[in-house]
């Protein structure tokens, strides 16, 4: 009966001139977009990229392992000079098929309950400069980045076997340093796992140049975080402690600049830690780098942190 009066007392509103005033009911919204993720910040090329690049005028955090970090005066001598790269320094040919490729991500297998998507950075390609040893007397010598891929490769064997889930960020060779590239891939992968990014490196002391071995005393391994970052440290601890177990090489502990912050580091959107497995410019830890041994203990060591992370969580 109210429904039908109502319908009486418009037509005569309507009728006469006038608007029924009655309350509507609003009409839904449409669903937010989700928001669209930041574009990732550009590398500037005269940033440092690794513990190899850092300049006299940096403040480095250095925390033992068990500790809370604490701020340094400053770099320590051993920083002071990094190796420069010669302009003659030697380009491997570019392979074109070799920059086509596209990273996916290995998915866990079904009967391994993955807890995380580590997104695993080999460091710099075959056109980066630098980044090698003195030539022994025998013509052996290092190159950083066939170091870091060789690492890597035994990790991912591992990480195979177990059925963990992982991504290679850059599986290309004939590529230079590729920062931006880099941490974008790592960045845009879409996965419903959280992503962690564990970049590997050898490292490299002040040297007069590239033909020159570091001081002596520069010697051993080190693993970064991003300052202030609470997860990273926590990762950068468990990386460095197997490190040191599985290597027994001279503990350089946990460091982090305060400022100019390595782009891998502060450009990724994931906890992220930078190993430094070692100086390839020091005569006693190149010896070791170039042996099967040692790469197998490091990637060992590398796997053993993953898989404490899996387990326990950061």
């Amino acid at each position: 009966m109210n429904e039908f009066l109502q319908v009486i007392v418009d037509f005569l509103a309507v009728l006469f001139g006038d608007t029924p005033s009655r309350p509507r009911t609003p009409r839904p919204l449409p669903p937010a977009l989700p928001p669209a993720p930041p574009p990732t910040p550009q590398a500037n090329p005269e940033e440092p990229q690794d513990a190899g690049d850092v300049k006299e005028d940096d403040f480095i955090v250095i925390s033992h392992e068990a500790e809370p970090p604490r701020v340094g005066e400053g770099a320590p001598e051993f920083d002071e000079n990094p190796l420069p790269a010669p302009e003659d320094d030697p380009i491997p040919p570019v392979s074109p098929d070799d920059r086509v490729i596209i990273p996916v991500p290995v998915p866990p297998a079904p009967e391994y309950r993955a807890r995380y998507m580590w997104c695993i950075d080999n460091g710099h390609g075959a056109l980066t400069a630098g980044k090698r040893s003195p030539i022994l007397p025998d013509g052996r010598q290092l190159l950083e980045y066939q170091f870091n891929r060789d690492i890597t490769r035994r990790i991912f064997a591992q990480l195979d076997a177990i059925g963990v889930a992982y991504f290679n960020v850059v599986p290309e060779t004939q590529v230079g340093n590729f920062l931006t590239e880099r941490v974008d891939r790592a960045n845009r992968l879409s996965t419903a796992l959280p992503k962690l990014f564990v970049s590997i490196h050898g490292n490299a002391g002040p040297a007069p140049t590239l033909q020159d071995f570091t001081d002596d005393s520069v010697q051993g391994v080190e693993t970064w975080y991003y300052n202030g970052s609470t997860k990273g440290r926590k990762m950068a601890t468990i990386f460095h402690r197997n490190i040191i177990a599985q290597t027994d090489m001279n503990n350089r502990h946990l460091r982090s600049k305060v400022t100019g912050q390595f782009y891998v580091l502060r450009a990724t959107r994931m906890p992220a830690v930078l190993t430094e497995n070692g100086f390839y410019n020091n005569r006693f830890d190149l010896e070791q780098m170039l042996t099967e041994d040692f790469r197998q203990r490091v990637a060992d060591a590398h796997v053993a942190a993953i898989m404490e992370i899996e387990r326990e969580g950061l």
